[in-house]
């Protein structure tokens, strides 16, 4: 059988490299190959130290390798991701340069315990919040379990009420839906089971939007978080 034809009137798929963890840049020096290559955003580390940042399970900030790379990227206006960072790299980042950022799967730490969590720095304090929306930036909540709730059982799932918090925080937080979209992280290595207790699939994403709307949020609003603020943020045309 031949393959299904696709309509002359839909837009071509489109795909753009976001790098999570810079390490495989051998230098600084080298991020123009990168950059020529389609990476369009990239975030310094993954969790532990990296060549270039502390991760979230360290106290570190920049390295001077890490310091030059985030000069290298804002000179070919690659996007920096404040995903992973620990709190210092990621203060110290954001002392480097106005130029506006992104969280591309992360969510709100003060809805997340202590520092008794483990993951507790993997996310977003109130003040980097804000200083993301304020730069124009935005945050893409993350749906892995234990970033949505904390403590939780072992085999608990915490629910999309439970994520809606998260994003209705950093809309209280900013004063506007612009900031908060879908982040996800379904790719990150998860099952299902990792996941709120509606969702499983792609096609459960809905089971967000449903929320929010129940709480209030307008169809504007919720065209905000499903599509409008990254297609805004990288300039893509509905």
């Amino acid at each position: 059988h031949s393959p299904p034809t696709r309509p002359t009137d839909t837009p071509p798929l489109r795909v753009a490299i976001l790098m999570e963890c810079a390490d495989p840049i051998a230098s600084p020096e080298d991020a123009r190959t990168w950059a020529e290559a389609g990476v369009v955003a990239v975030g310094l580390t993954w969790r532990t130290q990296g060549r270039y940042a502390g991760g979230d399970t360290c106290d570190t900030g920049l390295t001077h390798a890490g310091r030059d790379l985030v000069r290298a990227l804002i000179d070919l206006a690659v996007v920096l991701d404040v995903s992973h960072l620990s709190q210092r790299a990621c203060d110290e980042l954001l002392s480097l340069t106005d130029d506006t950022v992104i969280a591309s799967h992360c969510n709100c730490r003060a809805l997340l315990g202590d520092r008794a969590n483990p993951d507790w720095q993997r996310h977003l304090d109130d003040d980097t919040i804000r200083e993301i929306a304020r730069r124009g930036g935005v945050i893409g909540v993350n749906l892995v379990r234990n970033f949505i709730r904390y403590p939780l059982e072992r085999t608990d799932r915490p629910t999309v009420a439970e994520l809606c918090d998260h994003i209705d925080h950093i809309r209280s937080l900013t004063g506007s839906t612009r900031t908060v979209a879908l982040g996800s992280d379904m790719d990150g290595g998860i099952t299902a089971d990792d996941l709120p207790a509606e969702i499983r699939k792609p096609a459960d994403l809905p089971a967000i939007c449903d929320e929010l709307a129940r709480r209030g949020w307008t169809e504007e609003e919720l065209a905000d978080f499903r599509w409008n603020n990254w297609a805004r943020f990288w300039n893509i045309d509905a």
